[in-house]
């Protein structure tokens, strides 16, 4: 094989193109530069979703809404840089491009704060949820485009400058295109591991953008060196002369299979945190984790392309991408249940053991197929330019069309392939798409009887997914039955039944669980029946979350009620919760309850409905993005719904917190509430969970009011709680008042430090259980002051306890492990 050499008519050379600097020095410094731009584009695109995430609520539909205009946005940037790249100076064009992603991206953060006004607002709502969408749709489309259409613009713009330097040589882009991708693994590791938390949300855009003007600044400087060189295009052929004139049917045909490849890979990434999220604590890290891992993944085979397309053709490359990536995929499901059981996760004895474990983990599963697809983009730029001096024009149309399909794979995963055909078969379906993929590309090389053997093998290794129930029938037992399963956006939905006991729970993703109808009901049902009865008069009440619905439940028993407003995230756990009817009697179909399925924060930001009591339920803080629900923003966003003499009541799982968590969301809610007082909802080594109630008045508690609505609620048949079977008993839960502490670190929606600080004490062992809780509750909680709880006792044989009495008692009950 030979190399031939076409070269367009060169441009007039300038005295400082003479004086330029080395061409494979302008190489390395252009990788540079394009390294450090994939890492601004990722710590924007992150700290973006999370910034418009708190204006539509961090649902499944808004984070596929903010993706789709950021990858829309990038497709039209691809297209519209490698039009304009022949007609300008590429360097320079690519540094006005990185100067308007400066520029808008510090602007991003106060157009977000006047769509908050009530103006804003309204014209985001509607009615109609397709409505609403597509209203939301075209704001994140219209709020990104400036910035990702200049973001989008710099690869072909890349391109171009590279082509006319050194001829175009297709390993340089490639390279280019990976060292990008590297760029946006680093962006990705240190927006979730120290800018969001440490330097803050918006804050870290304004770090991404001080970088894309670094970019900017380094483009000019290298673009004043290098001068203007003559444009050629190097073009690596075989033995025959290459016509430069494109065929247009054959550049539709590379572009389709450019957008199957984008739809797949992207489908990929969402089936795969999909995947480790069964067995992974699914905190922002280990999130971060996976998405770095298939972004390195992606940036080696981009690598590998520039190296083996000079020895394969690039047809022959795009099969072996095709079949070896499809069968890898599926037999990486395989290896995956074969390595975890779709057991928990627990390896490693510190949280830095735990992520370097789970990244292995992440490693061996994700990196041989992604990899391997990831070769296909490069190979079908070569293809789609190897007839075209125009390299630049066909790089980006062929980009456009990729990401644009890339969008439209992450959506179709995310809200049709996984309800419809379940986690198994997706994987099973994407294996099958590639397989076919291969079959074609076979096909046209005239290899039919070798297409058809490719396909069977890949079938072949597929069939074990498409079994029912999947590679679940090797994980092992849990002593669980599954009664039934829903595949929602937000993974599964289980109901199970306990083979020991007999009661139901509800639970996602295998190990998260809602709750259950056995020895915890009676817990479950607390956690309403404590801050009605603290309240008067309740009218409305609100429980953000409805889980199993026991909770919920125990406010059916309280008559004074008008109405229950239920907020729940994940539709399918609301038709999870008819299955439990017995035991939350019926709460989800009672004719006061009223059931909003959204985000819990974007809930009370839309509602104008005051309510008396508002319930917040136990929330795992490690969860990516569950934090939001402990932020001094959310809780004054409660307080501006209640009446009055209302309170909130925020339950927190101790078992879940270490120290300085739990004492940053108790000052984060004290901050809201200057009368916070602090109530046992669970009093036991291992699990307790308390209650932070919040007034704006000082609670007024009487003994027999107190007393004879509890009369009430015993005499309806659903009120059997030994823990609150009169107003004395009640106040021994009232474990003090906590004060407000003017110089304590908060925990807010800049600085979400309760999502990031809890995966670490609970790998590392610091969580409030049995030593740890008995000496937290000595140290600490014993020395409450008693609380803004007045509460008239009337006078009786036997007098209550005093101050002294009640907390002894308290750390009697700790003590003994009672429940």
């Amino acid at each position: 094989m030979k190399t031939e050499v076409f070269t367009s008519h060169p441009l007039p050379q300038t005295e400082s193109s003479i004086r330029s600097t080395d061409p494979k020095q302008f190489v390395t410094y252009c990788y540079g530069i394009f390294f450090a731009s994939g890492a601004a584009a990722l710590i924007l695109e992150i700290s973006w979703s999370r910034q418009i995430g708190l204006l539509f609520g961090h649902t499944t539909h808004a984070a596929a809404v903010v993706l789709a205009g950021y990858f829309v946005g990038l497709a039209i940037g691809s297209s519209f840089g490698g039009r304009i790249a022949r007609r300008v100076n590429p360097l320079r064009a690519y540094a006005v491009a990185e100067l308007i992603v400066t520029a808008w991206a510090c602007l991003i953060p106060l157009l977000l704060s006047a769509s908050e006004s009530a103006t804003g607002a309204l014209l985001l709502r509607n009615d109609s949820p397709a409505i609403q969408l597509l209203l939301r749709a075209v704001f994140c489309l219209t709020l990104l485009l400036p910035a990702t259409v200049a973001l989008g613009s710099t690869l072909p713009l890349m391109t171009e400058f590279l082509s006319r330097r050194n001829g175009f040589e297709l390993a340089q882009v490639s390279r280019a295109y990976a060292l990008n991708t590297v760029g946006a693994v680093v962006g990705v590791v240190a927006t979730t591991t120290f800018l969001l938390v440490v330097v803050g949300i918006e804050a870290s855009g304004f770090v991404a953008a001080g970088i894309s003007a670094c970019c900017a600044t380094a483009a000019f400087m290298l673009d004043h060196r290098a001068g203007r060189p003559g444009r050629t295009v190097q073009i690596v052929v075989g033995d025959s002369p290459v016509s430069t004139a494109t065929d247009s049917g054959t550049m539709i045909g590379w572009k389709v299979l450019a957008g199957v490849f984008g739809f797949g890979t992207l489908a990929m990434e969402v089936l795969y945190l999909r995947l480790f999220s069964l067995v992974f604590h699914n905190s922002t890290y280990t999130f971060g984790t996976v998405v770095a891992v298939f972004l390195l993944s992606l940036a080696l085979g981009a690598w590998l392309s520039s190296i083996l397309m000079k020895r394969l053709a690039p047809h022959v490359l795009l099969v072996g991408c095709s079949w070896l990536g499809g069968a890898l995929l599926a037999m990486s499901v395989l290896l995956f249940v074969k390595l975890t059981g779709l057991r928990y996760f627990e390896a490693g004895e510190s949280f830095a053991g735990y992520i370097l474990s789970a990244t292995l983990l992440v490693a061996v599963i994700v990196l041989p197929p992604v990899t391997i697809l990831g070769m296909s983009l490069p190979a079908i730029w070569k293809v789609s330019t190897v007839r075209s001096a125009d390299a630049s024009k066909h790089v980006g149309s062929t980009t456009m069309v990729n990401t644009l399909a890339a969008a439209a794979g992450s959506v179709t995963a995310s809200f049709v392939m996984l309800p419809m055909l379940g986690l198994w078969n997706s994987f099973a379906a994407m294996a099958l798409v590639f397989g076919v993929v291969s079959c074609v590309l076979l096909q046209r090389l005239q290899r039919s009887g070798l297409s058809l053997s490719a396909l069977l093998c890949v079938a072949a290794i597929v069939a074990p997914l498409l079994i029912p129930p999947g590679p679940e029938r090797w994980a092992k037992s849990t002593g669980e039955q599954l009664i039934r399963r829903w595949h929602s956006s937000y993974g599964w939905v289980d109901v199970v039944k306990d083979n020991s006991d007999g009661s139901l729970k509800v639970r996602q993703n295998r190990h998260y669980r809602f709750g259950s109808t056995g020895r915890e009901a009676q817990r479950m049902y607390r956690q309403a029946h404590l801050p009605l009865l603290l309240h008067p008069q309740p009218r409305d009440v609100a429980f953000l979350g409805l889980g199993t619905g026991l909770t919920a439940a125990g406010a059916v028993s309280h008559d004074q009620l008008e109405s229950i407003t239920i907020v729940e995230l994940i539709p399918e756990v609301i038709d999870a919760a008819r299955l439990l009817s017995d035991a939350n009697f019926g709460i989800v179909d009672h004719p006061q309850t009223h059931i909003d399925i959204d985000d819990a924060r974007h809930f009370l930001r839309a509602t104008d409905q005051p309510f008396d009591v508002i319930v917040s339920d136990l929330f795992v803080p490690w969860e990516s993005e569950t934090g939001y629900l402990y932020t001094v923003e959310h809780y004054q966003q409660a307080r501006s719904r209640l009446r009055e003499d209302g309170l909130f009541c925020q339950w927190l799982p101790l078992y879940q917190l270490g120290a300085v968590e739990f004492e940053m969301i108790a000052n984060s809610f004290a901050n809201v509430f200057p009368r916070t007082t602090l109530w046992w909802g669970q009093l036991q080594s291992r699990r307790s969970i308390v209650a932070l109630v919040g007034t704006a008045k000082t609670l007024e508690l009487d003994e027999s009011k107190i007393d004879r609505r509890i009369e009430q609620l015993s005499a309806t048949g659903m009120f059997h709680d030994d823990e609150l079977s009169s107003a004395r008993r009640l106040h021994e839960r009232l474990g003090g008042g906590w004060p407000v502490r003017t110089d304590a670190v908060l925990n807010t929606d800049e600085h979400p430090r309760i999502e990031f600080r809890t995966p670490a004490s609970h790998q590392n062992g610091q969580l409030l259980q049995s030593e740890r809780l008995h000496r937290y509750f000595d140290q600490v909680m014993l020395k409450l002051p008693p609380g803004d709880a007045n509460v008239r006792f009337e006078a009786r044989e036997n007098p209550p306890a005093d101050e002294q009495q009640r907390r002894d008692w308290l750390r009697f009950i700790l003590l003994s492990g009672a429940k």
